[in-house]
């Protein structure tokens, strides 16, 4: 199997990386290249053992999958260089945000079936949750060797294509809506005295052990909340506070906010 990378960023980085660890493919059967930067190509090909090249109709010629992972302002351009090369049995997959399906096979000028998936940064650490649309000429062989692909860095959730905005809100901006609840944890335990360095590490600790807790327990994360909480304890002093600020609104109102901004640039692209 043939796979070619068109973008060689941190995404695609993680994926084909992830790829390569997991054996499911020989590192020989990768191909890489991106807009300009032959130093990052040399560096991966030196490290991994991929292959890179800058001659489209080299990279294409009999590619199983082509990974679309260039910037979305810059795929008009890519597409317009490579659509003269595409075969009828090549299938796309697409990393970049906010382009639809449709919007690709237009500009690469194809009926050729494309995919499109929406991972996140944990994806460098193996452990991405990716959301994957496909095109309806998508054969169920080929849709089970593209989930096999992705799940070598995650899990998958295969969602109708409208859907993906809110996949988007939920787990591909979600490190970093977590991230920024962690910051906050740490400024308001450094705020009891205690030194930053030692919260920072307190609370790292803590995010390891409890995502542990859920990753090996077959408890919902709400009754592993309840066999924490006393009644009349500390836990239930502090769980009540966070209820009157109503931290579910909150939390609704921060996805679909993004789910509303996702919507706002998939439209902006097609246009």
């Amino acid at each position: 199997m043939k796979l070619v990378f068109y973008g060689a960023g941190n995404m695609a980085q993680a994926i084909f990386k992830g790829i390569i660890d997991s054996k499911i493919l020989n590192h020989n059967d990768i191909y890489l290249t991106n807009k300009s930067n032959e130093n990052t190509l040399k560096s991966f090909a030196k490290e991994l053992g991929v292959k890179y090249s800058y001659d489209d109709a080299f990279l294409l010629k009999d590619a199983d999958y082509v990974f679309l992972g260039t910037k979305p302002h810059d795929f008009e351009t890519v597409a317009s260089r490579i659509k003269s090369h595409i075969q009828s049995d090549h299938r796309f997959i697409s990393i970049m945000a906010g382009l639809s399906i449709n919007y690709i096979r237009e500009k690469l000028e194809t009926n050729n079936p494309v995919a499109r998936i929406m991972p996140n940064t944990n994806a460098q650490v193996g452990h991405s949750v990716t959301g994957i649309s496909f095109s309806g000429n998508f054969d169920p062989h080929s849709k089970d060797e593209v989930t096999e692909l992705i799940s070598a860095f995650g899990s998958v959730i295969e969602v109708d294509e409208e859907y993906l905005h809110q996949v988007t809100a939920i787990t591909g901006s979600g490190p970093a809506f977590l991230y920024h609840v962690f910051e906050q944890y740490v400024k308001a335990g450094t705020s009891l005295g205690l030194e930053k360095k030692q919260v920072e590490e307190s609370i790292k600790n803590l995010i390891i052990g409890t995502s542990k807790m859920i990753e090996r327990s077959d408890l919902s994360m709400e009754q592993l909340r309840k066999n924490i909480t006393s009644k009349g304890g500390t836990t239930q002093a502090g769980l009540n506070e966070l209820d009157r600020h109503d931290i579910e609104s909150i939390f609704k109102a921060c996805l679909d906010a993004a789910v509303h901004r996702s919507i706002a640039l998939s439209k902006s692209e097609d246009e």
